[in-house]
């Protein structure tokens, strides 16, 4: 599927996509640079990231690079990153044989005094936008300064991922618990952590977890699965006991499970909250939302013995009417680009 190149360095030297025959490191480039900046404020320092300070780093190679699995389905392995004298970073790089994500499993010791420390991924895509996930749906920023107005976007909030596509192709930055993203040209950098001493001298110090990964795609992002991919990524599978179905799904007398509601027809709408209503009733809500910019019409299915379902607002308050199907325990909604919708079941 992929075939990755990893230096002694713990850098990506090396990316290509099999399935394109496209390498996506240029010559010269790497990926997976950790790199720590001065990080001084004016007055706010645990608050403001300021651009003067992307203009003093130093880039951290990896030592100790330990391959821990090589097997037919799962390839790993281990690097040591110093940083200064007294923080260190491990890291678990993985890659499996069912899926082209690379993950980034990362384990730090941090003290560190007014210092802020990046990841960054240099990639063979030209685009003068990146793309940046936002609660219910995405934003778009220069990957250039060629105004003011650019160049103070050099700092950018994101959730889940950020995405690099051109025509036909493209690479998303993804992430669990990290939300500060820059995209410069064709290099793509992730915030990991920050030392301030203002307000408080302990900020942040001490032992952290946090995965990254890289997800290369095909087609321009809003024609890819990064959403899905993301999702994925920050909700892994569970495993749970055989008898346990109960607790996430429904099963017939046979034996099969069913998802208690599931959605169709629509690859861009994503389901995110399933809730118990807020009035006290038997009622289930389902809030769904568009998440790449188009129209779309889903069809929400239930295996709750449900009697009914209408349209609600954020405050569950009725809002329309929607055609039910009782046979299929089903509806169509219909989406606008970035709409919400969210629907009441009621049993």
């Amino acid at each position: 599927m992929v075939k990755v190149t990893i230096g002694q360095d713990g850098r990506i030297k090396s990316f290509v996509d099999n399935r394109e025959d496209r390498e996506l490191v240029p010559e010269g480039a790497q990926g997976n640079v950790f790199e720590l900046y001065d990080d001084v404020g004016v007055y706010w320092d645990a608050w403001d990231i300021e651009i003067y300070n992307l203009e003093k780093y130093q880039s951290l190679p990896g030592t100790d690079v330990t391959v821990v699995e090589n097997g037919p389905l799962v390839a790993s392995l281990i690097v040591r990153v110093p940083i200064g004298n007294t923080s260190t970073l491990v890291q678990t790089i993985t890659l499996t044989a069912i899926s082209p994500r690379l993950e980034f499993d990362s384990h730090i010791d941090w003290h560190e005094n007014r210092k802020c420390l990046k990841v960054s991924f240099t990639w063979d895509i030209s685009n003068d936008m990146a793309t940046y996930e936002t609660q219910f749906g995405v934003v778009q920023r220069p990957t250039h300064r060629n105004t003011s107005w650019d160049m103070a976007k050099f700092e950018v909030c994101g959730h889940k991922f950020a995405d690099l596509s051109e025509y036909g192709y493209g690479v998303a930055l993804l992430n669990d618990c990290k939300y500060g993203y820059s995209t410069i040209e064709n290099t793509m950098t992730l915030t990991l952590l920050r030392s301030p001493k203002a307000p408080d001298e302990n900020c942040d110090m001490g032992n952290h977890t946090f995965r990254y990964a890289v997800f290369p795609h095909k087609g321009t992002f809003a024609e890819s699965c990064v959403v899905k991919e993301a999702y994925n990524f920050n909700t892994p599978l569970l495993q749970l006991p055989a008898n346990a179905e109960r607790f996430s799904e429904k099963a017939d007398k046979a034996g099969k499970t069913h998802p208690y509601f599931s959605l169709s027809n629509a690859p861009n709408v994503v389901l995110d909250t399933v809730k118990a209503a807020e009035d006290g009733s038997e009622s289930f809500i389902v809030r769904m939302y568009e998440a790449y910019g188009g129209h779309a019409k889903a069809l929400l299915t239930t295996a709750l013995p449900a009697m009914k379902a209408e349209r609600v607002n954020i405050l569950e308050n009725h809002v329309g009417e929607l055609e039910w199907l009782p046979y299929s325990k089903s509806v169509a909604v219909k989406f606008k680009p970035f709409e919400i919708v969210t629907v009441k079941f009621s049993l």
